[in-house]
């Protein structure tokens, strides 16, 4: 299965600048996650990886239903600057209901292969990641980066020890591959358990 990457593009060279655009994918015809400036081919819906402004921006130019986790729909829809983090950036939070809710444990199929949602806090407490198990790959938003770099765990809604806790649940799904939410593909088998004695000493600090 084809996975395509979309780089969000914003036309304000502050936010170039400062590294805050997100990546987008698309499989089969879903999305995952809105950035500013991607323009996906036909998409059937969007899927958010977690509230952040840089992650759901691009809902506000697209009339593309749009479904995630109850946090980041409550988020967006009441307009919560704390979690969106949106003010700062100059972007104004989408106007947008979500289609649907994202769970624990849900299953969206299409033709040829599936996503599991898996709820991993932490990042900030929105966070969802998406496994397809067909390609072994993780849509993993900004839950874990490649370069062996850790999410920034000093925002409003991060918790280090719930990050710690979406790992280790993580460790049970075999990932061969990753599309983090900044940055685009790459492969690395058991990338989380090498994570895990960096992420445990930062909750010890």
């Amino acid at each position: 299965m084809l996975i395509r990457e979309f780089p969000g593009l914003s036309k304000d060279p502050r936010r170039l600048e400062g590294g805050v655009l997100a990546t987008g994918y698309m499989i089969g015809s879903i999305a995952i996650d809105a950035p500013e400036g991607v323009q996906y081919e036909n998409p059937s819906i969007i899927l958010i990886t977690h509230e952040h402004c840089d992650h759901i921006a691009g809902l506000t130019y697209s009339n593309v239903p749009y479904a995630a986790s109850k946090f980041t729909a409550d988020a967006i829809v009441g307009r919560r600057e704390e979690a969106t983090l949106c003010g700062h950036l100059g972007i104004r939070i989408p106007d947008r209901n979500p289609k649907a809710i994202l769970t624990e444990g849900q299953i969206l199929k299409e033709e040829g292969f599936s996503l599991e949602v898996i709820e991993t806090p932490g990042h900030s407490e929105g966070s969802l990641c998406f496994y397809c198990k067909e390609e072994k790959t993780l849509f993993s938003g900004d839950t874990v980066f490649g370069d062996y770099s850790l999410p920034a765990l000093a925002l409003p809604t991060s918790n280090p020890a719930k990050l710690l806790d979406s790992y280790e649940k993580l460790l049970k799904y075999e990932i061969k591959a990753f599309c983090p939410g900044h940055g685009g593909k790459f492969s690395k088998e058991n990338y989380v358990r090498e994570l895990l004695p960096r992420l445990k000493e930062l909750t010890l600090v």
